[in-house]
């Protein structure tokens, strides 16, 4: 039996966050004397990834405007694929233990530009594997 395209493209994204934040936590400077910090870098920190629709004050939100997320002080990538009222693959990893327990906020923009922040957020509880979300996003403006 073959697997539907859908699925196939979900175990490549999957697989592929899972082999670069392992090789994330698995990095080292080299230098013994470097005590290590109380973060989730000793285990893999398995991201959320979140899809679902997209809509701009009620209305189905425009294509290529960029979806990114937040956690404590990071930033999820932005170079996720947004068609009209449809964002996919916004993921978002904890950068420390802290970040456990907090709230995931989501904005629509360049996170170095200007943006603007979805009415939704949701709380990052950690996990032992990837985590696909649906989660319908609102934003009050375009940015």
């Amino acid at each position: 039996m073959k697997m539907p395209s859908k699925h196939r493209i979900t175990l490549f994204v999957t697989l592929a966050l899972v082999m670069a934040l392992s090789a994330v936590a698995c990095r080292s400077d080299g230098d013994p004397t470097v005590e290590a910090s109380p973060t989730l870098a000793s285990a893999v920190a398995f991201p959320y990834i979140f899809s679902g629709n997209l809509t701009v004050n009620g209305e189905p939100g425009p294509q290529d405007v960029p979806v990114f997320a937040r956690l404590g002080n990071g930033r999820g990538p932005f170079n996720n694929t947004v068609r009209p009222g449809v964002y996919t693959n916004v993921s978002i990893a904890p950068g420390s233990a802290d970040d456990v327990g907090k709230e995931i906020t989501f904005f629509l923009g360049h996170p170095d530009g200007p943006n603007v922040q979805a009415d939704q957020t949701y709380t990052f509880n950690s996990t032992s594997q990837p985590v696909f979300v649906t989660l319908n996003l609102n934003f009050p403006k375009l940015p």
